[in-house]
């Protein structure tokens, strides 16, 4: 006899829940082990990646300092001893007070890393002191800033001399100034603001025909020095010829950060332009006999990162990335 099962009854069988199927202990386990191996995977990618991202913009960072630093240098060493007159000129230096950026007939002095260095003071610990061991230099020119030329001049005779000039000139008392002509070129201080006249305060030696030129003296010491983050940072530091309450001051700015040493060495001409049969190697600012008869210049900038983005050494330690970026560079009114 058949059995009939009504629909009620198969309704309720077919809702009736069946028993869970849950997850074992060793499957959870395995499913965990692959999961941080694919976490672990993912992030050794990740730090592998940001810490290449890191290392190609700090030597990105250091291509970009050594690129000015190297335009900043060139252009001070391009222009030493030059006036806007030219030739061999005799310097008459008529200012009164002594400083580091007097005496520039030479238009090109060095310094050894264990020569003081006139424009500022060695040390270790404040903002801007020069660092022992590295080398600097002195630029000096009246060809960098912009020329007036002289139209006319009253006093003279013993007395101070005023210029006539066009164009106009406009910094004011204090300032250190060049006049030239075709002989001779006179360094001396403003004793008034000028304009249409540059009045000098010191009395100059000699004077100076119409058709020569006015302008600012423009001084420069290059050297490595304490960077203003930390004791420990070094930068590339700048002295300049300025003015302060009247009187001729100097200046020291921070120019490149992260720039640690600096060596230059020189080429000696043979006062002709060109180099001289018994040095035709370049030679340290201490073998230098005569300024005046360097024709150009090489330099070496050691440029570092600021942050440890390096590894070094078996014991897998963080460092900082330096560079070395050598560079020669000769002095324009020098040359042949």
């Amino acid at each position: 006899m058949r059995q009939v099962v009504s629909r009620g009854t198969r309704s309720l069988h077919q809702h009736v829940r069946r028993p869970q199927q849950g997850v074992s202990l060793v499957e959870l386990m395995i499913a965990i082990t692959l999961g941080l191996v694919a976490f672990g995977g993912a992030g050794t990618i990740y730090l592998a990646n940001r810490q290449s991202f890191v290392q190609v913009e700090g030597l990105a960072r250091i291509e970009e300092s050594a690129r000015f630093a190297v335009d900043l240098l060139s252009r001070d060493i391009r222009e030493a001893g030059g006036v806007a007159c030219g030739g061999s000129l005799i310097q008459e230096n008529v200012v009164n007070s002594y400083a580091w950026w007097k005496d520039w007939s030479s238009g090109l002095k060095g310094y050894d890393g264990s020569t003081d260095l006139p424009a500022k003071a060695t040390g270790s610990t404040n903002t801007g002191d020069r660092i022992s061991g590295t080398d600097a230099l002195v630029a000096w020119s009246a060809s960098t800033a912009s020329p007036s030329t002289i139209i006319g001049s009253s006093g003279g005779g013993g007395s101070a001399t005023t210029f006539n000039v066009s164009p106009n000139q406009s910094l004011g008392a204090g300032y250190v100034f060049t006049a030239c002509d075709g002989s001779r070129v006179a360094t001396f201080t403003l004793s008034d603001t000028a304009s249409n006249s540059v009045p000098t305060l010191e009395v100059l030696t000699n004077s100076l025909a119409s058709g020569g030129f006015v302008n600012q003296l423009n001084a420069s010491a290059w050297y490595i020095g304490v960077g203003s983050r930390s004791a420990s940072a070094k930068s590339l530091y700048r002295v300049v010829l300025g003015m302060n309450s009247g009187s001729p001051a100097t200046t020291s700015q921070e120019m490149v950060e992260n720039v640690s040493a600096m060596t230059v060495g020189y080429l000696v001409g043979d006062g002709a332009g060109a180099p001289s049969v018994a040095s035709t190697n370049y030679v340290g600012a201490a073998s230098v006999v005569d300024w005046s008869k360097v024709i150009a210049a090489r330099i070496s900038l050691t440029v570092t990162t600021q942050d440890r983005i390096g590894v070094t050494g078996n014991s897998g330690a963080s460092t900082a990335i330096s560079r070395t970026v050598p560079f020669t560079v000769s002095i324009r009114r020098r040359l042949q």
